[in-house]
């Protein structure tokens, strides 16, 4: 939750094009304290202030209510690389 030391920010698709972006900005917000990103890897670099998770949101398995608890925000950017003629694999991974 929210403090006086800042918002914590959880972001879906974190290493993507727009995600790495969304990342970077938010490590260097004064008013955000942590930036959790989730990516299917975990990359190399970490801007400040972030911490990574390796989950693929695809899965029903992936824990996204552990890693969504106590966030101020969601920033869901993760989406399937492949297109699917599959509703229901489209839904899991597009809305959260």
């Amino acid at each position: 939750m929210s403090s006086a030391s800042g918002s914590r920010v959880v972001v879906t698709g974190a290493t993507g094009n727009v995600g790495t972006s969304v990342v970077r900005l938010l490590s260097e917000d004064p008013e955000v304290a942590s930036v959790r990103g989730l990516a299917r890897r975990i990359p190399d670099w970490s801007p400040p202030k972030t911490e990574w998770a390796a989950v693929d949101v695809s899965s029903e398995q992936a824990p996204l209510a552990a890693e969504f608890e106590g966030a101020d925000a969601v920033i869901h950017l993760a989406w399937a690389f492949q297109p699917t003629h599959d509703p229901a694999t489209t839904w899991r991974t597009n809305v959260l």
